[in-house]
């Protein structure tokens, strides 16, 4: 056992490498910052207890590792992780152990149940610890503002995913194409360091504001974790997407660097996704919006990311 103990790096790294397939925007810091350091301390710590069976105390309520996994909870809804996407990172987690663990004890020589019960214990502990601090951030963001983001206005993510699945039924019953743009803040965490929290936050505002006026009254527009923007087009296919797109992108890209002052100036990257043009499975909107958006980083500066189903012959 002893010697698992020493591969806490190779688990580390073998987490975060699947962790960065979750199809979650690219400005999220899904294993460096805060959630790496956190990765880093869940993963001494379970190899510990491989070799410690003492050490799953840690991963009971009240202890050390219960309180960091309800942390990375809180982190992730902060991010706008959904809570399928908080589910899978676990299920990351836990399985990469196994791998690990299989791979580096013989086990045919070595069969303790009772350790890989409590392991998996631990690992259900550290989900119930992420979720339930998940939920408990999101009904006290409810409780404090139902409806809106506390820094741009704009509708937070809590009522967002609640009209997009709203929106999605209506465009299947009376059979209404419905579009999804997403815009994201690429350099936010460069934005921070050079504008500080309240300069970061008025650009947020000014960018929310430019959205705003310039959709129209029944377009949804949120703001979804740290860096992203949605803006929900009802009765809207994938063109007008991204005519709409088009035009926030230049308004924007004539607006921002007079506003920056020669300081960092925001970095926009868009994506959209259209059901049922491209996308054919309503509840896989969202996703596939959230592809085009890391696609997006490939293209030039004011080129809109467009998803585009298999069987599309059609150039964007």
């Amino acid at each position: 056992m002893a010697a698992l103990r020493d591969q806490a790096r190779e688990l580390l790294e073998r987490w975060k490498e699947e962790i960065q397939r979750l199809p979650v925007p690219a400005s999220i810091d899904l294993v460096t910052g805060e959630a790496g350091e956190c990765l880093e301390r869940l993963a001494d710590a379970i190899l510990a207890m491989v070799e410690n069976g003492e050490e799953a105390a840690s991963f009971q309520p009240g202890g050390e590792m219960y309180r960091l996994a309800g942390e990375m909870g809180k982190l992730r809804f902060r991010q706008g992780f959904s809570i399928e996407e908080l589910v899978q990172e676990h299920v990351i987690l836990r399985n990469e152990f196994w791998n690990l663990f299989h791979r580096s004890v013989d086990m045919k020589r070595v069969v303790d149940f009772h350790l890989e019960k409590k392991i998996n214990a631990s690992f259900d502990n550290l989900l119930q610890a992420a979720a339930a601090a998940y939920f408990y951030q999101g009904s006290k963001e409810i409780m404090e503002n139902p409806l809106r983001d506390p820094v741009t206005g704009l509708y937070n993510q809590s009522y967002f995913h609640g009209r997009m699945m709203e929106e999605l039924r209506r465009s299947v019953r009376y059979k209404h194409e419905i579009t999804l743009v997403l815009c994201e803040v690429g350099n936010y965490h460069r934005l921070l360091e050079d504008r500080g929290k309240e300069g970061t936050e008025e650009a947020l505002r000014h960018i929310a504001s430019v959205i705003s006026r310039l959709t129209r009254e029944c377009d949804v527009i949120a703001r979804l974790g740290e860096a992203t923007f949605a803006a929900l087009l009802p009765e809207t296919g994938w063109r007008g997407g991204k005519v709409m797109a088009e035009r926030l992108c230049r308004y924007l890209e004539k607006e921002l660097p007079a506003r920056a002052a020669g300081g960092e100036c925001p970095e926009l990257y868009w994506g959209l996704a259209s059901f049922p043009d491209e996308v054919r499975l309503p509840e896989m909107l969202y996703t596939c919006a959230v592809e085009a958006l890391r696609d997006a980083r490939s293209l030039a500066w004011g080129e809109i990311s467009v998803y585009r189903g298999e069987e599309s012959g059609e150039s964007p």
